[in-house]
């Protein structure tokens, strides 16, 4: 039996606006868990290349861009394995031997630049976010600690008068004291020294180097002027090591130094310099600055190779939602696995009968019901015998093909097979209706 089709109680652009918002809003989501905390503003005002206050890197990576360099920021140990040029920019706080790892893997990878801390700074609250006061410049004292298990340094405050030298490394109460040691400090330039230390970039006041480079059995003559043109053959040179810069003064490299043209031009041409045939890229790491990302299934998923298999999926789950939506014809209802009434009790009757085997049983059965509905008819005692009740039906005249009483009842006891059975029937019951109602 075709089922009857159901009118649908909502539109279908609706329905369509409905599943496309689900959709897209569950793709965000597991992107979102995917990315974990590389979706969250990198721009804190801690001193990192994502960072755009005084001490960030923002402008060099701005300033990296605009002379066609690739700029990215790596956010996990992935991104740090590449062949591009890495910035990191520890904090006094990461673990100096996650630093040297880091370093030591990249050897035969790519160049790596450290750009040590300098400023030690406070958020402005209520200020645009990212925004920082400069407080000192005491963190570049410490920032040998971040490199203790990379290479034995020392660094120097040099430029502040001996006067304000003491202030540095406490905060005055007044604030013309403040005002005054902030001025010094703006003036103060960072050097570093150390036995396994090559001057990059020299103080023109006292010669000590402020940019240098670790001297590890590497060959980088666009570094060392002393280095010779021709790669030596030497047992102690290593080929295909890539170098490793220290800046010991951020103020080279910072936001704050940028605002100087001659510092920008001086900061591309270290950059310059330290790529030492590397890639054409700078990554800046954020991992030192608490910013790194974890990998995971989901993340894998939404890059590639694997995000072309992502993307055939979500095409895919398109295609069948619009088939879904313009298919032929009316939804078709569900048939009930029990019908209601008295046509389906006889049928279910019926079906039950057929599958046992035992129509032959039907015939004897019906030709006595036929018989009492009769004699009930005829307002026969429900006591008259059997062989009296068929007597008196016998009486009663032939249909219109002339089968009398007794003729149909033994048709109807002798079929067998269900069509023989359904005609004996079908007679007696006409025979019964056209006589007696």
């Amino acid at each position: 039996m075709a089922a009857e089709g159901s009118a649908n109680p909502f539109a279908r652009g609706a329905v369509l606006l409905m599943f496309a918002v689900g959709f897209a809003a569950f793709i965000a989501l597991l992107y979102a868990l995917g990315a974990g905390g590389a979706l969250r503003s990198a721009n804190n005002g801690q001193a990192h290349g994502a960072s755009s206050s005084l001490v960030g890197y923002s402008a060099l990576a701005h300033l990296l861009e605009k002379t066609g360099t690739n700029v990215s920021f790596g956010r996990n140990p992935a991104a740090l394995s590449q062949q591009d040029l890495l910035i990191v920019t520890p904090q006094l706080d990461s673990d100096p031997e996650e630093l040297q790892a880091m370093v030591e893997q990249r050897a035969f990878t790519g160049p790596t630049i450290i750009i040590l801390p300098k400023w030690q700074v406070t958020p402005l609250d209520g200020m645009q976010r990212g925004w920082v006061q400069l407080d000192s410049t005491f963190a570049a004292l410490q920032a040998p600690q971040v490199l203790s298990r990379l290479v034995a340094v020392k660094t120097r405050i040099e430029g502040v008068d001996s006067r304000f030298a003491s202030m540095l490394f406490v905060q005055p109460d007044r604030a013309d004291e403040k005002t005054a040691m902030l001025k010094q400090a703006l003036k103060s330039r960072v050097t570093i020294s150390g036995d396994k230390l090559k001057t990059v970039l020299a103080d023109k006041a006292t010669g000590a180097a402020r940019v240098a480079l670790i001297d590890d059995g590497g060959w980088y003559p666009s570094l060392d002027p002393d280095a010779p043109d021709e790669a030596p053959q030497a047992p102690g040179v290593q080929q295909g090591r890539y170098p490793v810069v220290i800046v010991a003064d951020a103020d080279l490299m910072n936001n704050l130094g940028l605002a100087n043209r001659k510092t920008a031009e001086q900061a591309l041409n270290i950059i310059d310099s330290a790529w030492s045939g590397g890639g054409e890229g700078v990554v800046f790491d954020l991992t030192q600055n608490g910013l790194g990302a974890s990998e995971n299934l989901l993340s894998v998923a939404f890059r590639p190779p694997f995000v072309g298999a992502v993307a055939s999926l979500v095409l895919a789950a398109i295609a069948f939602a619009w088939m879904a939506f313009f298919r032929f014809g009316p939804p078709l209802s569900e048939e009930r696995p029990f019908g209601f009434g008295k046509a389906a009790l006889v049928k279910g009757s019926a079906g039950l009968v057929r599958r046992l085997g035992r129509e032959h049983l039907i015939g004897p059965a019906y030709a006595d019901l036929l018989r009492d509905r009769a004699a009930r008819a005829l307002g026969l005692p429900p006591a008259l015998p059997v062989d009296e009740i068929d007597a008196r039906l016998a009486l009663v005249p032939a249909d219109e093909s002339g089968r009398s009483y007794d003729q149909l009842l033994q048709d109807m006891r002798s079929a067998r097979d269900r069509p023989a059975i359904a005609a004996a029937a079908r007679a007696l019951y006409g025979w019964k209706k056209e006589r007696m109602g």
